[in-house]
């Protein structure tokens, strides 16, 4: 399975940027409001980062615990860690790749909508202060999905230069 790719996650983020600047241009121009995250929005978001990288614990510790045996010498007695199940691993990495290609769009769209927000002649502060939250969400969201995505990654087994993924 691929990794989770910085290429695709720019394309996605400037994609929906231009989506985002592009809607918020034409609503400023028919008379509507520029788009305004609310507050539940960049709560969810800040959620599902805290749960994406709860899911991800197990295997990080698993990992830890095995590069301490690896690493033991040979007269130390360090017991052996149970396996995480791989299927897990699986669902983690797969939920981890969708959150960061989510992510990217959330994070693209507010940064489209943001610039339009300073591009204009009245700034309304109370409204950039929440996409702004909402972004820095997303961009948390989208690190946590690529840290988690290197967490699931099985280690060298020497045939290959890079790691393989999960």
């Amino acid at each position: 399975m691929k990794s989770l790719s910085v290429v695709t996650v720019s394309v996605w983020t400037v994609v929906s940027g231009v989506l985002g600047f592009a809607y918020s241009s034409w609503a400023v121009a028919n008379g509507y409001h520029v788009p305004v995250s609310g507050v539940s929005l960049s709560i969810s978001i800040f959620l599902a980062t805290l749960i994406l990288v709860f899911l991800a614990s197990p295997i990080y510790r698993y990992k830890r615990q095995l590069k301490k045996v690896m690493e033991a010498k040979d007269g130390q007695a360090v017991q052996k860690p149970l396996p995480v199940d791989p299927f897990y691993a699986v669902k983690v990495l797969l939920l981890a790749k969708a959150a960061g290609i989510t992510a990217a769009l959330f994070a693209g769209w507010h940064i489209g909508v943001i610039i339009k927000q300073l591009n204009t002649t009245v700034v309304v502060g109370e409204n950039v202060a929440p996409n702004i939250v909402a972004g820095i969400a997303s961009l948390a969201l989208l690190a946590a999905a690529f840290i988690v995505v290197e967490i699931c990654k099985l280690p060298n087994d020497g045939n290959k230069d890079e790691a393989v993924p999960a």
